[in-house]
């Protein structure tokens, strides 16, 4: 899973360089204020992500990369083994970050306490 930080107005995704080399992209950085909210979705499938440009994929696996899909574009970090954390966003070139988590409430929590200001 990427490192997220939360801090200064910004929710940034920070990436490994193999997650980097996976992804093809540095991170994501995205001001709070355009953050609506996260939630846990344990029944979101990776291979529904649409179609991957540029990244990595794997059935089953690994989804990494920017990924669009009924006009929507999204960036993913999933791994086998992993719950998917959804954050929808709002005026951002991205529509939504879909992060695999090992304890996803946390971060779902965490996400949502940060954009209500209680973080």
């Amino acid at each position: 899973m990427p490192k997220i930080d939360i801090a200064n107005g910004f929710l940034e995704v920070k990436l490994s360089p193999l997650q980097r080399w996976a992804t093809l992209r540095k991170g994501v950085k995205v001001p709070l204020s355009l953050v609506r909210g996260a939630t846990v979705d344990p029944t979101a499938i990776p291979a529904q992500l649409g179609m991957r440009a540029p990244g990595t994929g794997l059935p089953g696996f690994i989804a990494a990369g920017t990924f669009y899909k009924s006009g929507d574009k999204q960036f993913a970090y999933w791994r086998r083994g992993e719950t998917a954390v959804i954050v929808e966003l709002d005026g951002h070139k991205l529509d939504r970050l879909i992060l695999g988590s090992k304890n996803p409430r946390t971060l779902a929590d965490q996400i949502n306490a940060a954009i209500q200001g209680k973080n």
